[in-house]
C-alpha cells in the first residue's frame, strides 16, 4: 500500500472523480488522502484497526478508504441505508470496528464514533492480518439466505489482481462500497488513471442523466438493472451516446434481455463479467456482445469445471470468514457452486446456482430458461423461477411474477402458462404462478431468487 497514495498523485491534474461529492483531480484527491491520515492520527486510529465508512462513494469517502488503506488499516464499508440499523449494529460487533465514520448525504460532512470492544477475543484472522502489516477489506454477504456472512480479504492482494489497464476510461460507480464489484470499479478505475462518475441515485432515470452529463464510456451494473433501464424507457429520453461498454455480472443474464440491449444499444459492447466476494473479480472475456458464452481466469486464476461445476483458484482468495467456517479445500481452491455448461471451444456459460436448479421427476430445470421464456410473454416486467417440493414429482416449478400493467390474476395465469407451453416442455412449465406485490430484486439490484 506505500505505492498507493504515488499512484494517484502521479496523474496529476486528470479528472479523477466527478458527479455526487464534487468534482476532483488527480492531485486533489491524494491531498485529501493525506489530510485524512493526519485525521486518523487524531482520532488514534492505529494499523491493523478496523474502521465502519459508512456512506456513498464520494470523494471524501474515496480519500478515507485510501487512507485507510495506506495506514494498512481495515476498511468495513457500509451504504447508508443497508443493511438496518439492528443489523449494522450486529455486522460492526462481528467486524471488531473501533471507529465508525459517518457521511452525510453530500458525502462532505462527517462525524466519528468511537465503538466499545466486544467480549469475545478479537478473531485470529483480524490479529494475523494486523501482525502481517497489510491493509484489509472487510465485506459482508448479503443474508439474503441465511447469517451475513463476514469475508475478510487483503486489499494489496486484491489490487494486485488487476490486470494492466487498456487506457483511462469514464465509468459509473454503479454497485457501493460495500460490494466487491464497487471496490473493483472504484479502484481499476482509479489505478488506471480514468475518471469515477458517482450517482448515489440507482434508478434509470439517474443513471441515464449521469451518463448523459459525465459522458460516460463504462456501465458496470446487473442484468436486472439492465432489464429496468430497458423497460422504463429512459435511454430513449437522454443522449448515451459516449457509451461504449456495458459489463454485468452478479447474476445470470437473461438471453432476452441481453438480445434487447444489443439491439437498444448497437454501438455498445457488452460484456458478462464474473466474481466473488471470496475470490475478487476474474478476468473474462465474452464471445461476443450477444453471446451468454465466456472464457474466465488468466493473469494467476486459475479454473476447473467438476462436475458441471466451476471451481477457482484465486490469487486475490480472502482470508476467510470472520463467522463462518472456510469454504476452501486444502489445495486453495473454492467450489462456486455455480452450473456451467462447457462449449467445444472451452468457454462457458453460467447456468446459475447448482442449488437453483429444479429437479421434477429426475429432470433437471434451469430457472433461468423458464424465465426467459416469461419475459417473452408480454406484460412481464421481471420474473423469478424456483422450485417447490412435490410428493409426486420432487419438485415443481414455481413463478413469481412483476407486471407492467395490472391484469386480472386468473386470465393471466391462463395466459402465461400457454405462452409456457408452447416454448417448454411440460415439465419445466410452471406449475404455480404468482404475482410479486413489491420489485424482485434487493438493494444491490440482485434477483431475490430462491429468498422469495
Amino acid at each position: 500500500m506505500d505505492g498507493l497514495l504515488s499512484r494517484l498523485a502521479e496523474h496529476g491534474d486528470a479528472e479523477a472523480m466527478a458527479g455526487h461529492g464534487g468534482q476532483v483531480t488527480y492531485r486533489e484527491l491524494a491531498a485529501r488522502t493525506t489530510r485524512w491520515l493526519s485525521e486518523l492520527d487524531r482520532l488514534g486510529v492505529a494499523a491493523g484497526e478496523a474502521v465502519a465508512v459508512v456512506g456513498n462513494a464520494s470523494p471524501e469517502v474515496v480519500a478515507l478508504v485510501t487512507a485507510l488503506a495506506v495506514r494498512r488499516g481495515v476498511v468495513v464499508p457500509f451504504a447508508p441505508t443497508d443493511p438496518p440499523a439492528e443489523e449494522r449494529a450486529r455486522r460492526i460487533a462481528t467486524a471488531h470496528v473501533t471507529r465508525v465514520v459517518e457521511f452525510g448525504g453530500d458525502g462532505a460532512e462527517w462525524t466519528a464514533t468511537a465503538v466499545a470492544a466486544p467480549a469475545e477475543p478479537r478473531p485470529d484472522l483480524l490479529v494475523k492480518l494486523a501482525e502481517s502489516g497489510e491493509a484489509g477489506l472487510l465485506l459482508f454477504s448479503s443474508g439474503s439466505t441465511g447469517e451475513s456472512k463476514a469475508a475478510l480479504l487483503s486489499l494489496p492482494r486484491l489490487l494486485g489482481g488487476f490486470g494492466a489497464v487498456a487506457r483511462p476510461r469514464r465509468t459509473l460507480q454503479f454497485m457501493a462500497l460495500d460490494h466487491i464489484g464497487g471496490v473493483n470499479t472504484l479502484f481499476r478505475t482509479l489505478l488506471g488513471g480514468g475518471t469515477v462518475i458517482t450517482e448515489p441515485r440507482r434508478t434509470p432515470k439517474h443513471a441515464c442523466e449521469a451518463i448523459e452529463r459525465h459522458r460516460v464510456q463504462v456501465l458496470p451494473t446487473t442484468p436486472t438493472f439492465l432489464n429496468m433501464l430497458l423497460l422504463s424507457g429512459a435511454h430513449a429520453d437522454h443522449d448515451l451516446s459516449s457509451l461504449e461498454l456495458v459489463t454485468y455480472g452478479t447474476e445470470p443474464m437473461r438471453e432476452v434481455t441481453l438480445a434487447h440491449a444489443a439491439e437498444v444499444f448497437p454501438h455498445v459492447r457488452f460484456k458478462q463479467t464474473y466474481g466473488l466476494t471470496e475470490t475478487g473479480i476474474l478476468p473474462t472475456r465474452s464471445v461476443s456482445s450477444d453471446s451468454l458464452r465466456m472464457d474466465v481466469g488468466g493473469h494467476g486464476f486459475r479454473t476447473e469445471v467438476r462436475d458441471g461445476v466451476l471451481w477457482i483458484k484465486s490469487p486475490s482468495a480472502m482470508l476467510g470468514y470472520l463467522n463462518a467456517p472456510s469454504p476452501f479445500d486444502d489445495d486453495g481452491w473454492l467450489n462456486t457452486g455455480d452450473a456451467v455448461v462447457v462449449a467445444e471451444d472451452g468457454t462457458l456459460r453460467v447456468l446459475g446456482r447448482l442449488s437453483a436448479l429444479i429437479n421434477v421427476g429426475g429432470e433437471k430445470v434451469s430457472p433461468a430458461e423458464v424465465e426467459n421464456v416469461l419475459l417473452r410473454a408480454g406484460n412481464v416486467a421481471d420474473v423469478v423461477v424456483s422450485g417447490r417440493a412435490n410428493a409426486v414429482t420432487g419438485a415443481i416449478v414455481v413463478a413469481t411474477v412483476e407486471l407492467a400493467e395490472p391484469e386480472e390474476r386468473k386470465a393471466l395465469n391462463r395466459r402465461l402458462r400457454q405462452f409456457c407451453g408452447e416454448h417448454l416442455p411440460p415439465h419445466k412449465v410452471p406449475a404455480v404462478i404468482t404475482v410479486s406485490d413489491g420489485p424482485l430484486h434487493g438493494e444491490r439490484f440482485k434477483r431475490k431468487g430462491s429468498a422469495l
